[in-house]
């Protein structure tokens, strides 16, 4: 028996039929949208200063569709990581760089990207971690692989010369096993390299900051050193990941600013009033001498050789980038006027 329909009207099968084609219409590219979104960045040092710069810098100019962002911290229940859960597409990951492989297994889904810091307090330790990041990042399958490192002496320069400033060298040795890991994968996973100069973050306050003004000072006085703040360097670690196909290879040595002690005290002196806070010069060699290896050899280094990078280039491109009295004004520790 077939069943008769009226003209205007549909089966009950025809009404589903164009709903579900309407369902598929909507929910397709919603599943879409939902997979790319689902690129997950691993940020090393996020409740540090150059990891926490990126995560910023991500979340107030994300991609379309936004990047998930992991944070990785040795304590998940400490203050800082708690307070970036509360961030929009952040989740955080407990982990430890002495066990790379571990961070890896313990998430829940494959990371797209690697940020990668670590902290320069023992070389040694330093260039383990750094290597063993990115053999870990190969084997589970990372697409991007972005390493802060140090520049020393701009681009040529920096591709060949460790220096003897054994925090460089590590950074060097760990910039060389990368690029050697990513060619043996394949090109599987790519690299890019963020090279900063001196931080600003430097000059604090504090003794430590007043130790590190002082050992500047102690160098010549025509001597000038180049500068950037951790924030810029978020900017354009960012950028980098929002923009793979410009930075693919690229080794980039990070400068916003650029003068001697003299000049930077002067900037210092119109924007906060006084003079730029130092110690004794006798404290300031003693410190020298007796942390050669981890600051007289790097202070005698921007004295008689020097970072090589461009500020003006990276200011012309982005113009947010801050110079040192834009720093003074909108991110140091010091009271402006």
């Amino acid at each position: 028996m077939v069943r008769k329909v009226q003209k205007g009207r549909s089966t009950t099968d025809e009404r589903s039929i164009k709903v579900t084609r309407t369902n598929l219409d909507v929910f397709i590219p919603c599943l879409i949208i939902r997979e790319m979104s689902l690129k997950r960045i691993l940020i090393t040092g996020a409740t540090g200063k150059q990891g926490g710069a990126l995560l910023s810098a991500l979340l107030n100019s994300p991609p379309s569709p936004p990047f998930h962002l992991v944070a990785l911290t040795r304590n998940k229940n400490s203050v800082s990581a708690q307070a970036l859960a509360k961030k929009p597409n952040v989740s955080i990951l407990q982990g430890d760089l002495n066990d790379c492989d571990a961070i890896f297994k313990s998430s829940p889904e494959p990371f797209h990207g690697v940020f990668s810091v670590q902290v320069p307090l023992r070389p040694r330790v330093e260039e383990q971690q750094g290597k063993a990041l990115a053999d870990a990042a190969v084997v589970h399958g990372v697409r991007h692989f972005v390493y802060t490192s140090a520049d020393r002496g701009g681009a040529a320069q920096s591709d060949r010369e460790p220096t003897a400033i054994k925090h460089f060298a590590s950074k060097f040795n760990i910039e060389t096993h990368l690029k050697a890991v990513c060619k043996e994968s394949g090109d599987k996973m790519k690299w890019t390299i963020i090279r900063p100069v001196a931080f600003m973050e430097n000059l604090t306050p504090d003794f430590l900051g007043r130790a590190f003004a002082t050992m500047w000072k102690l160098n010549e006085p025509n001597s000038k050193l180049q500068l950037v703040s951790s924030t810029d360097i978020g900017i354009l670690a960012a950028d980098i990941f929002k923009n793979p196909e410009v930075y693919t290879g690229c080794s980039l040595s990070l400068a916003t600013d650029e003068m001697t002690f003299q000049e930077a005290n002067e900037i210092f002196k119109q924007v906060v009033g006084i003079d730029m806070p130092t110690t004794y010069p006798l404290v300031g060699r003693l410190i020298k001498f007796l942390l050669y290896e981890q600051l007289g050899a790097m202070f005698n280094w921007f004295r008689e050789v020097g970072f090589g990078a461009d500020p003006k280039e990276f200011r012309d491109k982005y113009p947010q980038m801050q110079d040192f009295e834009r720093w003074l004004r909108q991110s140091s520790g010091f009271k402006t006027g």
